[in-house]
């Protein structure tokens, strides 16, 4: 009996330490980044990627891998470019 009542404790231990974790969570200060509009961006690309017959998650295992996004002022005009 003294078994079994050791791991209820440890599994209600385990359950309040994340209910915590997810409380701090939300107090993490200052929004750092914003959705924009595409209306606003100008940005209008989407990475849509689609099941095929010969290339699939099945065949392929980086299937659902983004190519990325860097954003940084290539050719010296101040502003930043985006590539996707």
């Amino acid at each position: 009996m003294r078994f079994q009542h050791h791991w209820i404790l440890w599994i209600a231990a385990l359950l309040v330490t994340a209910c915590q974790n997810k409380q701090n969570q939300e107090n993490l200060g200052p929004q750092r980044f914003s959705l924009v509009s595409s209306e606003q961006s100008n940005i209008t690309f989407s990475n849509k990627v689609e099941n095929q017959k010969d290339f699939n998650i099945f065949k392929y295992r980086n299937f659902y891998n983004g190519g990325g996004v860097a954003i940084g002022d290539i050719n010296n005009d101040g502003l930043s470019d985006i590539y996707l």
